[in-house]
Parts: structure tokens; C-alpha cells; sequence
């Protein structure tokens, strides 16, 4: 008998944003809205963006209806026992054509501190897909400070004299946990891999104007009460992968065949990052996030490629 629940292609929500551009199109092949479209939320159940599903029995249905109907199927024992009907990832690409803002996430626990009982943290990654030459990012700081001196150094606009600069390069990963001041720079596209929430601290965006001709919000008072004040970066290995309470991430390389057994206790999501395969009987290219359902069972995937698995 076949099984009903195949891997689900998505349509992914797209974000306009002041610092996006039109690499998301350029190296992926994907429609985008504008010459500004700085994320492709390709797997996502928010209420600020839901993908929709395009292939097998759910096609039609935006994320979170599919979960609402099936959630055991789609999410695994394990995940709805956890979570309910909450998705718990969001999976994204980010186009940096100019450098993103200064920012910082909360915890969980500050998270429904700060934002109400209903709200996540937001722990995350980073997978560097291209970068130019002499692309940089920031990641923390670089010795420790106050409250009261991030502060000063916002008003003064001189935080990049505490902040932490990371040379960048394709193929690297950076492991951001929740209170991590941090800032994609400019010519760096990344895939994100991170706990579904939609909450960020933006801390310094260089006095930019938005997209609605309007200066851009800071929420400096609430950046203070979150932020990690001393010097935290930690070197990971995608290959070893990258694993944390909230997912495990692993960067796979693919000759010939491969049987990805999904357990009926978690889902999986496959990124292709490079060169092309077939899953399940349909083609798997570049710039493609699938979701295997955790009642898909054990999939086969051929081809020549390099791809992102997240549990």
C-alpha cells in the first residue's frame, strides 16, 4: 500500500526589507516581489507568514492547517506531545545585500516576559550559502560589558568598537543562542535554521530610513534587559552538526542513492543547497525545502548534491 504522507514541497512566504536585494532569485532560481526581498520563509507556520503546501494530500493548505488536521502525522509523537499543535522551526533564506541591524533575541523565558505568555524565544543558526570577498558579520562582543555601556555606545554610535567581527565565508555556520547580540553584514546569503518565533530586539541600524519611508524602531530598553554581555562565540562543525534543545542540523553530501528514514516520533526538512536529485520520484533542486512528514516512512533520494538535513 503507498503512503499517503510523501515529503511536502512548499511555496514560501517572502519578505521585503530595507537590506534584502535579489540574490534569493539569482542564485535560486525563485520568483521574488521585488528588487528588496530580503527572506524567503521557506518552512513556516507563524502568524506573521505560513507556507503553503504544493504537493500530496495536504496541497492547498497552509502549514498550520495541515498541523490542525493531522498534527501526530505531520510533526511526530515525540514533537506533539512537546509542542502540540505548535511548529516548532522556521526555516528561512536571508539575502544581506546591505548589511541587517544590530539585533538580539530573547529566551523563552524572557520572551513571555517581555512579549506575553504565548511568545518563543528565539535560538538560531546560520549556514553560509555565498559571501563576497571581505564579508563580515557581528557576533557578540568582543570583551565584556554593561548595561549602561551598550547603551552609551548606541546613543554615541559607537557600538562596533565593542561589538565582536567575524571574517565570513561560504560554508561556515554560526550558532546563535537566544541573548546574542549579533548582525548579518553586507554580500552574505545564508540559510537560517531557527525556533519559530518573530521576535527581535533591534538594538542599532545605523540611522536607516525604512521601506515606509520612516526611521526604524529600536528597542533598546528591552535589548538590555536580554542581552549577553560577555564574549560567548563557540566554533561548530555542520558536518559533526549542529545540535541544541531546539534542532539538530547537518550538512550531507549525496552520490548515487540514499534511504532517509523518517521516525514516526519527529519530522525532517531537507534544503538543497547544491546540484539537483529526485526525492521520492520528483525533482529536487537548488534553492528546494522540503518537509518530510513524520509519517512519510523511509524516502529514497538519488542524485549528485549537497544538502542541509534538520531535525
Amino acid at each position: 500500500m503507498m503512503n499517503q504522507w510523501e515529503p511536502m514541497w512548499m511555496q514560501p512566504v517572502f519578505k521585503e526589507t530595507v537590506w534584502g536585494g535579489r540574490q534569493i532569485a539569482a542564485v535560486f532560481g525563485k520568483e521574488i516581489p521585488s528588487e528588496h526581498t530580503g527572506e524567503a520563509w521557506e518552512v513556516a507556520a507563524h502568524d506573521n507568514g505560513k507556507s503553503v503546501i504544493l504537493t500530496g494530500k495536504m496541497a492547498g493548505k497552509d502549514l498550520q492547517q495541515a498541523i490542525e488536521e493531522e498534527p501526530e502525522a505531520i510533526l511526530g509523537s515525540a514533537v506533539f506531545k512537546k509542542c502540540g499543535k505548535h511548529f516548532p522551526l522556521l526555516i528561512k533564506l536571508i539575502d544581506a545585500a546591505d548589511r541587517l541591524s544590530v539585533q538580539v533575541h530573547p529566551n523563552d523565558e524572557e520572551a513571555k516576559r517581555l512579549e506575553g505568555p504565548g511568545e518563543n524565544g528565539k535560538t538560531e543558526m546560520w549556514y553560509v550559502i555565498d559571501a563576497k570577498p571581505g564579508a563580515q558579520l557581528i557576533y557578540g562582543v568582543n570583551r565584556p560589558v554593561t548595561p549602561q555601556e551598550l547603551a552609551d555606545a548606541v546613543k554615541s554610535q559607537t557600538l562596533d568598537q565593542i561589538v565582536n567581527w567575524m571574517p565570513v565565508h561560504k560554508g561556515d555556520t554560526f550558532f546563535i543562542p537566544a541573548g546574542t547580540l549579533h548582525a548579518i553584514g553586507a554580500g552574505i546569503l545564508i540559510a537560517e535554521i531557527q525556533q519559530n518565533s518573530d521576535t527581535t530586539y533591534r538594538v542599532y541600524d545605523y540611522g536607516r530610513i525604512g521601506l515606509d519611508g520612516k526611521p526604524r524602531a529600536l528597542h533598546t530598553e528591552k535589548a538590555k534587559q536580554v542581552t549577553c554581555l560577555t564574549p560567548r562565540y563557540e566554533a561548530v562543525n555542520i558536518d559533526d552538526g549542529v545540535c541544541c534543545p531546539y534542532f539538530q542540523t547537518y550538512r550531507r553530501k549525496l552520490q548515487g542513492q540514499q534511504e532517509i528514514s523518517v521516525s514516526k516520533e519527529h519530522f525532517q526538512i531537507l534544503m538543497m543547497l547544491e546540484g539537483s536529485a529526485v526525492l521520492a520520484g520528483r525533482p529536487f533542486k537548488k534553492g528546494d525545502t522540503v518537509l518530510l512528514p513524520a509519517a512519510a516512512g523511509t524516502v529514497q533520494l538519488e542524485g549528485s548534491a549537497v544538502y542541509l538535513q534538520i531535525l
